[in-house]
């Protein structure tokens, strides 16, 4: 297990980012499957899934402040579920959720860079 925590936090703190956002989105992904389809590969992956993002966001807590990874972890995240919500299930958004998916997003980015 040493073996493998120390490899992990070789990776840049951006790439253990990145790695979180995407085991996330993948995991939301086969969430959503199992939601309409009940299988338990769905839901099994779905859990491995979040613990794999779990593991490498827990990793990029060592060298990044928890409110800067925290902020950029969301807007990854959210532009994730975005595209799978929209072009993978074709789900819908009216027009005041878009706008609060907007300022949402909005109000991410100015946190993430604002000092």
């Amino acid at each position: 297990m040493n073996y493998l925590f120390s490899h992990i936090n070789l990776f840049p703190v951006w790439i253990l980012l990145l790695l979180s956002a995407a085991s996330n989105i993948v995991g939301d992904f086969f969430a959503k499957f199992w939601s309409t389809n009940h299988r338990h590969t769905y839901f099994t992956a779905a859990i491995l899934s979040f613990l794999c993002s779990g593991v490498f966001y827990a990793f990029t807590l060592l060298r990044e402040q928890l409110i800067v990874a925290s902020m950029i972890w969301s807007i990854l995240s959210i532009m994730g579920f975005l595209f799978i919500g929209l072009f993978i299930f074709h789900e819908e958004l009216s027009s005041v959720q878009t706008v609060g998916v907007g300022l949402g997003v909005a109000s991410l980015v100015v946190l993430a860079v604002a000092k």
